[in-house]
């Protein structure tokens, strides 16, 4: 009687010298896969006020370039935005979010009358709107109002869903608001809209962001409302599971640079699609690491287990990697 080891295949002994796996140029682009492509990028688009500045962060612009840069980035082949507004007629009540033609639904219906196939996300939170700067609306004693911010954040999400945008991501960590958002859209008839919150460390890195879009709180801080970078690996998977019970189906882990860990082990917990968020403070990093650089970095966040990179970063990385196709 045969045994199944008798069965198996003997050990195949490495070569010695050369590996023909990678010495020759037809079975290298046989079994090799592009490590990064411009497909896997997706980019922050920052809407600003008309008279706003020049601002150095790419894809921070006036409303009249929404459509252009859009434009452009679509023949690149990038496939998705994340939209950020700068909030105007800013209230404690952020009553300014739900403004018929406020700055967000404008640029969401600008990104679609760019290119109707651009995957839109938005931002769903208090921040730009509250003029406290806090994510969430406020008791008469400072507590967090927690039913009037889920009212807001479900109503923003429906009315950029009924606008155009395609996900709707609750920035707030603020358990209950997955919910409310999907359990809106739902009672909408917007189930085929997604909902994409994040897991939201607290860190130095937001810093840029938060100067461009004055979303610094007027007092405090946002620790309560993002998780403890000592306690990360653990934190995050549990927060993980706990959004995908209240209706998620996708995540974006934030920031990246610092959090490589935690997305090999949120790959390894979850199969729904994971976006690595590259935020404003890693650019300058980014930018100083060169081309070749900064596309081995977006690479190992592919190979770590994002599915989507949204980055600071996607134009250039868009054009090296046409460039370097065409090279």
């Amino acid at each position: 009687m045969t045994t199944l080891t008798e069965r198996s295949s003997p050990p195949r002994s490495l070569p010695d010298g050369v590996n023909p796996l990678r010495a020759r140029r037809a079975l290298r682009d046989l079994y090799a896969h592009p490590s990064l492509s411009a497909a896997d990028l997706t980019a922050p688009l920052l809407v600003l006020p008309d008279d706003a500045p020049p601002a150095t962060l790419p894809g921070a612009v006036q409303l009249a370039a929404v459509r252009p840069t859009v434009e452009r980035w679509a023949a690149l082949g990038i496939r998705g935005v994340k939209l950020f507004a700068y909030g105007h007629d800013r209230s404690p009540d952020a009553r300014s979010a739900l403004a018929p033609g406020n700055r967000m639904l404008r640029a969401i219906t600008e990104v679609k009358a760019a290119d109707p196939a651009m995957a839109v996300t938005t931002e769903v939170c208090g921040c730009s709107w509250t003029d406290h700067g806090q994510c969430v609306l406020r008791t008469d004693d400072g507590g967090i109002d927690l039913d009037a911010t889920y009212t807001l954040m479900a109503a923003m999400a429906v009315q950029h869903a009924e606008a155009g945008a395609d996900a709707a991501s609750p920035t707030a960590m603020l358990d209950g608001s997955v919910r409310a958002v999907r359990t809106a859209l739902d009672t909408a008839r917007l189930q085929d809209v997604g909902v994409n919150p994040n897991i939201a460390l607290h860190t130095s890195l937001y810093g840029p962001f938060k100067d461009l879009m004055a979303t610094n709180p007027r007092s405090g801080h946002r620790r309560g409302l993002q998780l403890e970078p000592a306690r990360a690996q653990r934190d995050a998977l549990l927060q993980a599971r706990h959004w995908i019970q209240e209706g998620a189906d996708s995540l974006t882990l934030q920031p990246v640079m610092s959090t490589i860990d935690v997305l090999v082990r949120l790959r390894a917990d979850q199969e729904v699609p994971l976006v690595a968020y590259s935020t404003s403070g890693e650019y300058p990093a980014l930018t100083a690491l060169g081309a070749p650089g900064m596309l081995e970095y977006h690479a190992m966040l592919k190979r770590a287990g994002a599915d989507i990179i949204l980055t600071f970063a996607a134009e250039e990385l868009a054009v090296l990697l046409a460039e370097t196709a065409h090279g």
